[in-house]
């Protein structure tokens, strides 16, 4: 009787060891592709910081006007002229053009703003980086960015082209000057920034990858 538990003891221990082996190759494999899947995202994961030269704010007017409030001036014909491409978000009405980084007109007192750091559609895997105003007054041209839903277009029309973008995701930062763009470093994307709506210590940034080119 001794020798026959002896011996089941033996059985059950040698099934306890295999199942702990197979439970400990296991969890070596799957620890493995787990971290081959971690560092594979950390590669296409990229974070961009930019200096944002003016402060973005909701410019509200008690009684709106088509004149530009504040000390900032209404855009001339020679600042249209020298657009170098047009930001188009239909889902909210949004149309405006951008001039180059060097010109005078490049604030956000005037147009849509290109942020330094930026690079144009046709750079592959490129982020255009665009930001203006929130509010009710003729410079606030983002001002229903926060209608946007995901997956809702954004086109920029560039030397010729048509890049469609989609809203992949949206988040806020810090109002400090200072901020992080956080996306897929293995698309084209387009950054949209402006103001939190209801909140005047935070922006809100859009990221839009692209889609199509027409």
């Amino acid at each position: 009787m001794l020798e026959r538990y002896h011996k089941n003891a033996k059985i059950t221990l040698s099934i306890l060891f295999i199942f702990a082996g197979i439970g400990l190759i296991s969890y070596t494999y799957f620890d493995s592709i787990k971290s081959n899947v971690y560092n594979e995202m950390n590669i296409r994961y990229l974070e961009q910081q930019i200096v944002l030269s003016e402060p973005l704010e909701e410019i509200v007017v008690e009684t709106p006007t088509t004149e530009v409030v504040t000390t900032t001036t209404k855009v001339t014909v020679d600042s249209r002229d020298n657009y170098i491409g047009y930001l188009e978000v239909p889902d909210v009405n949004i149309k405006r053009g951008f001039v180059s980084l060097d010109s005078k007109y490049n604030s956000v007192g005037y147009n849509v703003m290109l942020i330094e750091g930026s690079t144009m559609p046709d750079v592959k895997n490129g982020n255009l980086i665009l930001a203006a105003h929130r509010g009710n007054s003729s410079v606030s041209f983002f001002n229903d960015l926060y209608k946007l839903d995901r997956r809702d277009k954004a086109i920029v029309t560039y030397n010729g082209k048509k890049y469609t973008y989609e809203l992949v995701t949206s988040y806020e930062e810090s109002k400090d000057g200072v901020l992080t763009i956080k996306r897929n470093a293995d698309v084209s994307t387009l950054t949209l920034i402006t103001c939190t709506r209801k909140n005047k210590k935070t922006q809100t940034v859009f990221i839009f990858e692209l889609v199509s080119v027409n």
